[in-house]
């Protein structure tokens, strides 16, 4: 088995990871109000100036657009070409985005030429990146499809997702945040957490009057998370909207709980800054498989 990672760009991973030859990436983009189609990005000046232009109040939200058709096409005939005969597929949650089953129908034109596999991140940002580090873990290791797809699928199913928001608005605007509907009536200013789940919008979990309390409970949820699992590590990663002090906070908050855990922290692009707004956070948690720990 000769194997390939086709992902979305919504993984956000960073070098030396998204360097490897195996990894093909298919981008989201943004249509901002004043026609221009740009390719999200990661690139802290690139999201300062779109903050700063494109998401103050009352101006129109950007529209993200999912990888094209297209797309798909190019990279799983440049994965073909470059000599690889199976295909792992890491999507952003369906229940935000049609990337999962765009993949799954244009990569049924290929099944005869490619082995392909799609899984649902139920997630994004480290969630995905989670996924995707032991995926590659086990192709190094020379495991055989059917483990990589049994462990990928567990892992999934015992992965958890949340993001800490700011405002409702922008993710309630992007169609993402029906959950938040019944907060906009509220007197006072509240900060909700959301969770991630199978084929759904994400649901709120928890609504907090400040930061430190909710930072709390994230950090409780993940010395939960980690007494689940006793029998493996875990990953933890934190996800922000150029936030990067609130990302310290809260893993500060964490590693209170759990000295010794190691926390990743990440940038979230452009297409879901739009979605999530200034000052978001995003936490993921994975057991590491015992195939690569």
């Amino acid at each position: 088995m000769k194997a390939a990672i086709l992902f979305d760009s919504s993984a956000y991973l960073e070098s030396p990871l998204k360097d490897r030859d195996d990894l093909f990436q298919v981008d989201f983009t943004l249509a901002l109000p004043n026609g221009d189609i740009i390719t999200e990005s990661t690139d802290e000046a690139h999201l300062e100036h779109f903050f700063q232009e494109w998401m103050q109040e009352g101006t129109e939200q950007p529209k993200t657009a999912q990888p094209g058709i297209q797309d798909y096409h190019t990279a799983f005939q440049k994965i073909i070409d470059e000599g690889y005969d199976t295909v792992f597929g890491v999507y952003l949650s369906s229940g935000v985005s049609g990337t999962l089953q765009t993949a799954h129908s244009i990569g049924q034109e290929y099944e005869d030429r490619l082995n392909i596999v799609n899984f649902d991140a139920v997630g994004l940002s480290v969630n995905m990146e989670q996924l995707i580090v032991q995926m590659t873990h086990m192709i190094d290791a020379g495991s055989s499809f059917e483990a990589i797809k049994d462990e990928m699928t567990w892992l999934i199913n015992q992965s958890r997702f949340f993001i800490a928001i700011e405002k409702h608005d922008n993710l309630i605007k992007g169609g993402r945040g029906k959950a938040l509907n019944e907060l906009e009536d509220e007197s006072f200013k509240t900060l909700p957490v959301l969770e991630y789940v199978p084929e759904d919008t994400p649901v709120l979990t928890e609504t907090f009057r400040t930061n430190k309390n909710r930072n709390r409970h994230l950090a409780e949820l993940t010395a939960g998370f980690q007494k689940k699992y006793p029998d493996h590590k875990i990953q933890v990663g934190i996800g922000h909207t150029l936030s990067e002090d609130r990302a310290m906070r809260l893993k500060t908050a964490i590693q209170k709980l759990l000295p010794e855990q190691p926390v990743e922290i990440r940038m979230i692009g452009t297409a879901f800054c739009s979605h999530l707004g200034k000052n978001a956070l995003s936490l993921g948690l994975m057991p590491v498989t015992n195939e690569v720990d």
